[in-house]
């Protein structure tokens, strides 16, 4: 081999290590940036069967640690744990193969859990259906020791993640949050500035009953820190642009 065309070789070596390392530095880069595993995923199958993006999270948490690979002895595969192929044929899913692919297989837990939860009419005895079999569940009408355990766990994780606020959806309105930021916040500047901050943030997430209660409070919970009244104004607009889409 002569050394012009040695040297070739070498040179073609060293680009693609380089090109090699780029794309792995890429990828794992966007792995970072993305956060929450498979984010879009759950976002995507819990708007469209009605359930949050958290609740399905957890599941997938518990039963297979975000592992889109897993296998169970039992034949459940991937994130949620589809069982393949009685369960899975029920949800649509014809190949054995979509069970790993993470979209398809949190689509097909979010299915089944919808349909678990209108079943049975509550989220605890869906969660003990998709742990332990609806007909097990059906035939004993309660919940046994088994799946409490199970719920705890799913509840447990929901619960952390949904305080982490990595998926959209784990948002909620509820009055008990202004009136905490209210109380615990003494300076009266200040306490206008993170409750004005809170109904900004969250004025579309917020019913009409619950905005009306909270302005009927008030005087009560911002004594001189809204002396413009700019919270109540605030508040007003958003209920009458709540009304105004309605209509």
């Amino acid at each position: 081999m002569n050394s012009d065309f040695s040297n070739y070789l070498k040179g073609k070596r060293i680009q693609v290590f380089f090109i090699t390392s780029f794309l792995l530095l890429t990828n794992t880069s966007s792995a970072i940036e993305d956060g929450f595993p498979y984010k879009t995923c759950f976002e995507s199958s819990g708007e469209k069967y009605s359930l949050t993006p958290s609740f399905l999270a957890a599941v997938a948490s518990v039963e297979s640690s975000f592992n889109p690979l897993a296998e169970s002895s039992s034949g459940a595969l991937g994130l949620m744990q589809i069982k393949w192929p009685q369960t899975a044929k029920e949800l649509n899913v014809e190949e054995r193969s979509l069970l790993f692919d993470p979209c398809q297989n949190i689509d097909a837990g979010a299915d089944y859990l919808s349909r678990l939860k209108q079943q049975f009419g509550s989220k605890l005895m869906a969660l003990a259906a998709y742990y332990q079999g609806p007909t097990k569940i059906r035939k004993e009408n309660n919940i046994p020791i088994q799946s409490v355990r199970y719920i705890e766990r799913v509840l447990r994780e929901e619960r952390l993640i949904s305080n982490s606020q990595e998926l959209e959806g784990n948002q909620k309105c509820e009055i008990a949050q202004f009136q905490l930021i209210a109380i615990n916040t003494h300076h009266p500047k200040e306490r206008y500035k993170q409750t004005y901050a809170w109904l900004k943030k969250h004025q579309k997430l917020c019913s009409t009953p619950v905005l009306m209660r909270i302005r009927n409070r008030l005087p009560e919970l911002m004594g001189t820190a809204d002396t413009r009244g700019e919270l109540r104004i605030l508040i007003d607009t958003t209920i009458e642009e709540k009304s105004a889409t309605k209509k």
